[in-house]
């Protein structure tokens, strides 16, 4: 997958995270544009995918665009959107991605550079998404906050990988 589409992907996840932190969105309007982003990345994905059909993929580049058009769906067009839906729908895809990272590290030996970044980031993702499903109800205030965070991890390796992985092209 071309760089430029992840990292056009990661940002505009960024960017749902920024203004979650800052700004002080509601979870209710934070799972509004964190929706709006994953089928905006989605759909960046996919035509990344489609740009370079006759080249190889492995298994991460192509689910990440259907777990991301999948919750992103999921929490635009699900008829009553409450607080704890919103919190399942971003625990689970941020759960997903951590299980995509975990798999990308143990099982695709063309990243061995990259290992340790890939399991760590797997692990830390699979606990916030365990950590975000399980939060209190009296701590829903400050949920926002943790879930901006786990989005600006995720995005930020996101980054740093498509740009490491394109400034020293993997070897077959």
């Amino acid at each position: 997958m071309k760089p430029i589409f992840s990292i056009i992907r990661a940002l505009l996840l960024l960017i749902v995270a920024a203004a979650g932190l800052f700004l002080e969105l509601t979870i209710n309007e934070f799972g509004f544009f964190f929706g709006i982003s994953l089928l905006l990345g989605a759909a960046l994905t996919a035509m990344s995918l489609f740009l370079s059909f006759d080249k190889q993929i492995n298994e991460k580049n192509l689910m990440e665009p259907i777990m991301d058009g999948f919750a992103g769906l999921v929490i635009l067009t699900y008829p009553e959107v409450s607080s704890r839906f919103v919190l399942s729908d971003f625990s689970f895809w941020i759960a997903m991605m951590g299980i995509l990272y975990l798999n990308s590290g143990f099982f695709n030996h063309q990243s061995s550079k990259f290992f340790w970044l890939y399991i760590l980031t797997g692990l830390a993702l699979i606990v916030f998404g365990f950590v975000i499903i399980n939060y209190a109800n009296e701590f829903l205030s400050s949920i926002i906050y943790l879930m901006s965070f786990a989005a600006v991890i995720y995005s930020l390796v996101v980054i740093y990988l498509s740009l490491a992985r394109s400034k020293a092209p993997l070897q077959p």
